[in-house]
């Protein structure tokens, strides 16, 4: 436990209707006693209602509530005054409490007394910080799951495993004369592999959920003139890219984030892709280009008027191995009873189902909307089962499945038992500073100072 009481404010600093102070630390309960109008009613988990008292003048009406330890959320002594969300008032609550002997609190510090004191783990205090910064249902709910261990319990699966092949390694040290009693090599290079498979899973899910954390790139492409832009400003329902008449309006990559099926999504209008006529154009298409490959889903634009022609031709076959949707924009200016026909052309000449579209006149959105929708889910089937996670635990899996490998070279050289246990303790001390229960005090002092203050 730590000595020194903390406060901070939990909530943003901005007028609203309610502020949340917290404080944590062994003097909460007798600095609330010397502020609180009704010292008696602060019972531990029950709101009191009371005013706070500076020199026998009121600062606010406020809301308490008293958490004895161990159970609270930093599992110290803790509390929560919620009170009407002024920045003055707040800012002089929590002066009052500072000149009470606490101290205001660091980015992050409350989480990290929570994981210093065993309530929470590493992940699931990372978590917490995800949950506050999500931007995708998606994210929200992988983020919860994670606070409360189920990357954790992977984990755990495999230090329980590293732990059973340990002791089996070091009880045929102690009973070199009685090997047979116990796992061979053999045998432990199939529990070595079935850790390692184990790690590249869970490796797998966290690289996923990483990369979904960050958003899923969805680059608007085609030939310059055919509505990009457009399109962008109709899915945001916003006119966030400049829209002309003029070929080559957009010479850079716009982004904008939206979300699809609790996906965080990245939208890219991009440089129409045709010849160049100077530098800044092929800049510009050169970046479309890259955005091509580095994604997984695309948006092709065709010009139902003009059809499929040489710059077209040369976009879609870059296309292949990409979730592709196809629109054919402009189709209000396609007469009606020609559209289906043209329609048909269209998709036999683009290889891919192709969504009439009006980008002035918003035909066609929601059947773009849902396309896009189940191919993101298509893509990324089992999204939901995938880790929340930084490139520290990225890292430390990566180190640990390495370990995994040169622990099975030393089987198959036959090194001595000695050695290898050494190394499968290596591979559990580095598997435990996923969820914290080894971790050096800089690593600590780098994950909460992201955290926000009063969290």
């Amino acid at each position: 436990m730590t000595e020194d009481t903390i406060c901070a404010l939990s909530t943003s600093l901005l007028q609203a209707p309610i502020a949340v102070i917290r404080v944590s630390g062994p003097e909460s309960l007798s600095i609330l006693h010397r502020i609180f109008s009704r010292p008696e009613a602060l019972l531990p988990r029950v709101s009191a209602y009371g005013s706070i008292i500076s020199e026998g003048k009121k600062l606010d009406d406020v809301i308490t509530v008293y958490y004895e330890s161990p159970k609270s959320f930093t599992g110290e002594e803790m509390a929560e005054i919620c009170c009407h969300g002024n920045p003055i008032i707040v800012k002089r609550i929590l002066g009052l409490l500072i000149a009470q002997g606490a101290r205001h609190g660091e980015p992050g510090e409350f989480s990290k007394r929570a994981f210093l004191n065993g309530k929470i783990d590493l992940t699931g205090a990372e978590a917490i910080n995800h949950i506050i910064r999500a931007r995708s249902e998606w994210e929200i709910e992988a983020s919860l799951n994670q606070m409360h261990g189920s990357l954790r319990e992977k984990i755990h699966d495999v230090r329980d495993s590293l732990l059973l092949l340990k002791a089996d390694i070091e009880c045929r040290i102690d009973f070199a004369d009685e090997d047979d009693a116990f796992e061979s090599d053999a045998g432990a290079g199939s529990a070595i592999d079935a850790i390692h498979g184990l790690l590249t899973d869970i490796l797998g899910r966290c690289r996923v959920g990483e990369r979904l954390s960050h958003g899923i790139d969805v680059p608007i492409v085609g030939k310059p003139n055919v509505g990009k832009s457009s399109i962008l400003n109709c899915i945001l329902n916003s006119e966030r890219a400049i829209v002309s008449d003029i070929p080559g309006t957009t010479r850079d990559l716009i982004k904008e984030t939206i979300q699809f099926a609790g996906i965080h999504v990245n939208l890219f209008d991009t440089a129409g892709i045709d010849v160049p006529g100077c530098e800044i154009e092929k800049r510009g298409i050169e970046m479309s280009r890259e955005k091509i490959v580095s994604s997984p889903v695309i948006v092709m634009v065709i010009d139902a008027v003009q059809g499929i022609a040489g710059a077209d031709r040369d976009i879609l076959k870059s296309l292949p191995g990409k979730e592709t949707i196809c629109l054919a924009n402009k189709i209000d200016l396609v007469p009606e009873i020609a559209a289906p026909e043209l329609l048909k052309k269209l998709a036999e000449d683009a290889g891919y189902p192709v969504i009439p579209f009006s980008a002035k006149t918003g035909s066609g959105l929601q059947e773009l909307e849902q396309e896009l929708s189940r191919r993101l889910q298509s893509e990324f089937l089992e999204y939901r089962n995938f880790f929340i996670s930084d490139m520290r635990i990225i890292g430390l899996l990566e180190e640990s499945r390495a370990a995994c490998e040169r622990i099975k070279s030393l089987l198959r050289e036959g090194e001595p038992p000695e050695i290898i246990a050494f190394v499968v303790q290596e591979l559990i001390d580095t598997t435990m500073e996923i969820t914290g229960e080894i971790t050096p005090d800089d690593v600590l002092h780098s994950i909460f100072s992201r955290f926000c203050i009063g969290k």
